[in-house]
């Protein structure tokens, strides 16, 4: 889990990664340590260096590997995923079908692709579908549900 030490130093190493190269070597060098936290950092890092694409190559070969992932990496493979909403979409359903709980940062990124991909109709109903979930819209929430709708001329 979370609370491994090997976990938490890897998050640490992947934290002061210079390169994508670095990041890759981290993750093959402690692959049998790698975990969904540890998955998430290497995404996250991946897209500070402009490197969407190979954080998902990350979360799907992640996948491959049996490593349990979490709704953290969930999080940041929806947000890397940008304006492919349909894919962003997919990601979500199987989110739920792994049997995990989406969270406001699934919610906001799911908005925000939607709002990306100029599907508004889409975006209302996932915010009808956080609250339902019993979840607290916040001001990233809202903010890019009134963009979507705007850019849908709502």
């Amino acid at each position: 889990g979370s609370r491994n030490p090997r976990s938490i130093e890897l998050v640490r190493m992947l934290k002061q990664a210079r390169d994508a190269k670095e990041v890759f070597g981290i993750l093959d060098d402690y692959d049998e340590h790698v975990n969904g936290f540890v998955v998430a950092s290497a995404m996250g890092k991946l897209r500070r260096f402009g490197k969407s694409r190979e954080a998902l190559h990350v979360f799907e070969r992640s996948k491959l590997r049996g490593v349990a992932l979490n709704v953290i990496a969930y999080n940041a493979a929806i947000s890397a995923s940008g304006r492919n909403w349909e894919g962003v979409l997919a990601l979500f359903d199987e989110l739920q079908q792994r049997g995990l709980e989406p969270d406001i940062i699934t919610c906001n990124a799911l908005i925000s692709a939607c709002e990306k991909g100029g599907q508004w109709g889409e975006a209302l109903a996932l915010f009808d579908d956080l609250q339902q979930r019993g979840l607290e819209p916040n001001i990233i929430t809202c903010s890019a549900l009134i963009s979507a709708c705007e850019k849908g001329g709502q």
